[in-house]
Parts: structure tokens; C-alpha cells; sequence
């Protein structure tokens, strides 16, 4: 992921700017991915660069935040931080849970946790990679303080080495939990987006060096991103993955994607475009979260293809529908600091 400075240096609206445009793109796919997968509308080409950018690039967008957020210095500041990231993802994961299945709730939530495709499986594995990485980073921080009462020249050093040696431990786990099969947690999923967080993170936390590259360099970069996912989906079925190559090729195809959508709207200009974009980016859990209930609206049985004026109309006015149903519901339930806190896991209320 690129650098959120922009080209208007020392501003921190524009910079914060292009990182909730990234996030408003991002819910964008989202909507239009589910439009089309609930309405049976998927297509080799479009719904393949769809499907192979969304949840990537919102994984990598959390993981860029992450970095070059505020470290864990304590063992205090991790039990802080942790325990705000649980509330803001894990309120919403079971309240949901308990929202659509009222009269068994105890089973459902027993049950989605061991299949967490059947719930929000975004809140919670986003917050098991952001706990990975704060524990490397305690894990960081007491290896770095212990060094330099005896080296102090080195205390960097061995704090790297403890934050990579605890991460990677933590990703070892994940790795054999799925190769023994378990299901809980739906440990497939944190592996799965695990490589998109760390580039994310990464990028965070070298924001800097990754801003003195060339602007050249960058647009090539961009051109080349955009061109290499448009020839794969054009080419290849991007949804297989029943092999690791094929899975490797589908996360190539993933983070040429996520690179140029960020890169693209790095180089936008501030304009009513942009700033719709990152409006939507300053709501995307609550989008998220709402939105697919809507998807099928407009569905009356039919089969629609979506290559056809009848199927792009109904696709069209099937995103309208459940967009606007959505924009309601936000509206009116942000109103309430209480459905704010357990739909969506906001501490404050925020007006619209």
C-alpha cells in the first residue's frame, strides 16, 4: 500500500482524506459484489475483480491504520487498546448474531464461531489480526526495554527481532490450526487475509521511505497494477483456488488490485468525487454491516444476465434501492447512542 501523504504536505485533512476514499471504494465493490452474488448475477470478468479486491483492500487498508497508529508500550496500553478494538468489532459480531436469530441465540453464536462465514467473519477476523499484532508489538516493547538496560545500542534491534519472532509464532499457529482442521475461529480466514494486514501494516509503519519513491515511478506502478489484474481476470478464473498455485495467483491478482485502486485515488483530485468517497469511508462498518440485507429487494425470482440492458438495469436500480434503504436505516439509528454502540460498535455518536 502506498503512502497516505499527499501532495499537499503537512496536511493532515488530506491526508486522512485519501485513506477514507480507499475505505469508501472499498464498501462501493462490497455493495456491488453482493448485488450481484445475492441476485445470482456473477460474471467471469467484472464479479472476478470485484470479488478479488473488496475484503483485501479493506484487510490491507486496517492493517496501513494499524501501523502507523500508536504503538502498544505497555502491558496496560495493550489492555486498553484491545479491549477498545473489542468493543468496536465484537459488539456488532454477536449483536447481529442475536439480532437474526432470536430464539436460539446461544446455539447460533456456538455455531457461527466455528463457521464465521455465517456471521459478520470480517469484524472478527480483523480483530484476531490486529490482536496478533499488538501482542507482537508488547512482546516488542518488553524486549526493547530489557536490551538496552544492558545495550543500549541494540535495543531496537532485539525489539525487532521479539516483535517478527512473536508475529510469526502467532502465524505459524494459525497455519497449522487449519491444516489440523479446526474450525474455530475459522482459523482459514485469518490465514487467508493475514499476508494483506501485514502488507498493510508494514507500509504503515514505513510510510515515509515508501513517500521519497519517485512520483514516476508510482504512475508506472499504478498503470501496470490496473492493466495485470484486467488481463488475469480477463484470462484466468480468478475464483479458483483449489490449489496453491491457483490460490497464489488469485492473491497476485488481489494485490495488483488493492495497489491500484489506492494509487488511482492517491492521484485524484480533491474534488466532489473524492470527498464523496471518503464520506462513505467514514461509514463503512455501517454500511457494512446493513447493506446485503437489502440486495434482493427488487427480486421477484427472475434470473437476470447481467450483460443485457434488462440485467445492468436491474443491477442498477437494485444497488439504488438497497443503498438508499440503507442510508435510511444509518440516519435514523445513529440517533440513538444505544443501537449505534450494538449495531455498528461506536462508542460516540457521530452526526450525519
Amino acid at each position: 500500500m502506498k503512502p497516505v501523504t499527499e501532495k499537499k504536505e503537512g496536511s493532515a485533512q488530506a491526508r486522512s482524506q485519501t485513506i477514507d476514499a480507499v475505505k469508501g471504494a472499498a464498501i462501493l465493490l462490497v455493495m456491488a459484489g453482493h448485488v450481484l452474488v445475492w441476485n445470482h448475477m456473477e460474471d467471469p470478468y467484472l464479479y472476478d475483480v470485484i470479488k478479488v479486491v473488496q475484503m483485501p483492500l479493506f484487510i490491507m487498508v486496517s492493517g496501513y491504520l494499524c501501523g502507523m497508529g500508536r504503538r502498544v508500550g505497555s502491558l496496560s496500553d495493550y489492555g486498553r487498546i484491545l479491549k477498545k478494538r473489542a468493543l468496536a468489532y465484537l459488539t456488532p459480531f454477536f449483536f447481529w448474531i442475536l439480532l437474526l436469530h432470536p430464539r436460539r441465540p446461544l446455539s447460533s453464536v456456538w455455531r457461527v464461531l466455528f463457521d464465521l462465514d455465517e456471521g459478520l467473519w470480517f469484524l472478527m477476523t480483523l480483530f484476531l489480526l490486529t490482536a496478533m499484532v499488538y501482542t507482537a508489538q508488547l512482546a516488542e516493547s518488553a524486549a526493547r526495554r530489557q536490551a538496552e538496560k544492558r545495550w543500549p545500542e541494540k535495543g531496537r534491534t532485539y525489539g525487532k527481532a521479539a516483535f517478527w519472532f512473536t508475529f510469526l509464532s502467532l502465524a505459524a499457529f494459525v497455519v497449522l490450526e487449519t491444516f489440523l482442521g479446526w474450525q474455530f475461529l475459522s482459523p482459514g480466514l485469518t490465514r487467508l487475509y493475514l499476508p494483506f494486514y501485514l502488507a498493510g501494516y508494514l507500509a504503515g509503519e514505513y510510510r515515509e521511505m515508501l513517500g521519497r519513491i519517485p512520483e514516476t515511478a508510482k504512475r508506472l506502478l499504478c498503470a501496470a497494477s490496473l492493466i495485470l489484474l484486467l488481463l488475469m481476470a480477463a484470462v484466468w478464473d480468478l475464483q479458483d483456488v483449489s490449489t496453491l498455485f491457483l490460490l497464489g495467483r488469485q492473491m497476485l491478482a488481489s494485490f495488483t488490485g488493492c495497489m491500484a485502486v489506492v494509487l488511482l485515488l492517491y492521484y485524484l483530485k480533491d474534488g466532489r468525487g473524492k470527498r464523496f468517497l471518503a464520506f462513505l469511508g467514514g461509514y463503512t462498518l455501517e454500511i457494512y454491516v446493513l447493506h446485503f440485507h437489502f440486495a434482493t429487494v427488487l427480486n421477484d425470482g427472475g434470473r437476470y444476465h447481467l450483460y443485457t440492458l434488462e440485467g445492468a438495469g436491474f443491477a442498477l436500480a437494485s444497488f439504488a434501492v438497497m443503498s438508499l434503504i440503507t442510508a435510511v436505516i444509518i440516519v435514523v439509528t445513529k440517533k440513538f447512542w444505544l443501537l449505534d454502540f450494538l449495531l455498528y460498535g461506536k462508542q460516540r455518536r457521530r452526526n450525519l
